[in-house]
């Protein structure tokens, strides 16, 4: 079966003068698409967050993963079974820094021709669904979506009156990041922001 896709890796300059890698996927039919930014959880852009921006290739969207560790760990790739060693690298980060990352990569999407510069969403996982919310609260988006993103309540509340796209939150019901602890919904976010709990 052809591939209805293709992969590439790219570098970005991002505003603070560093260097980021992104793996990209993109749609073999020709066209202008919606772009994708699909943000990393803490084991970085690995085989399951490549195989997600294929996926969305596959379905017609230009994808996007930038590694948000590119300043203490480019290339890094965790275990799942070893949390330890993304930390130091969670550690690091800056909003300031975070926020420089979305940019660049929002940039490349509304640059590229074969993009909709007014169809650009955002996906994240984890700590990925944190970087999520933060884009949507500074970037021009047409959609947002948080797969059990953690560390958005309460520290980053006060972002809700600057969301600029409808955000869709995802929580599985057993997990730690409890929507009641980390979710930004009921609190001035009701009529753009929605959540989904799965028992699971």
């Amino acid at each position: 079966m052809q591939e209805r896709f293709h992969s590439e890796r790219i570098q970005l300059r991002v505003s603070d003068g560093t260097t980021m890698d992104a793996h990209v996927a993109r749609p073999n039919h020709p066209g202008r698409r919606a772009g994708m930014m699909v943000f990393q959880e803490a084991f970085g852009v690995n085989s399951h967050i490549r195989k997600v921006a294929g996926r969305l290739a596959a379905e017609g969207f230009v994808s996007i993963a930038p590694e948000l560790f590119h300043r203490t760990a480019p290339g890094f790739e965790g275990d799942y079974a070893n949390f330890q060693p993304a930390m130091q690298h969670i550690r690091a980060m800056t909003l300031e820094g975070i926020e420089a990352d979305v940019r660049a990569a929002f940039e490349w999407l509304a640059q590229t021709p074969d993009v909709q510069a007014n169809m650009i969403h955002a996906v994240g996982f984890c700590m990925g669904g944190r970087v999520a919310f933060l884009a949507n609260s500074i970037l021009p988006l047409n959609k947002a979506i948080s797969y059990y993103g953690g560390g958005i309540a309460p520290d980053l509340l006060p972002r809700v009156a600057a969301i600029k796209a409808p955000m869709l939150f995802f929580w599985g019901g057993r997990g730690q990041a409890h929507p009641e602890r980390t979710a930004p919904s009921g609190r001035g976010c009701a009529d753009r922001c929605r959540q989904a709990v799965y028992q699971c």
